[in-house]
């Protein structure tokens, strides 16, 4: 089998290899911060997203007939005894 991994062991500086910089540094926290904030607006995008597909569905079923207004509750037209 053919191994491409190029060290014999997974020591201490390949894990704090990468792009931005080792564990910790300053790139480590931008891109930390940055992924927060990409993740913040795609849950808002997300939640506007369906709030607008639930009242065009909500409004073509009024449209219908499908979904009626609540009636009001009956009154009562007892009087109280003294």
């Amino acid at each position: 089998m053919f191994d491409a991994f190029p060290y014999d062991e997974w020591g201490e500086d390949v894990a704090e290899f990468w792009t931005f910089g080792g564990g910790g540094s300053t790139g480590t926290w931008i891109m930390t911060v940055l992924g927060f904030a990409v993740m913040l607006v795609a849950f808002w995008g997300f939640v506007i997203l369906e709030n607008r597909k639930l009242t065009r569905q909500a409004s073509r079923l009024k449209a219908s007939g499908a979904l009626e207004p609540p009636s009001p509750p009956a009154s009562s037209t007892t009087t109280p005894e003294a």
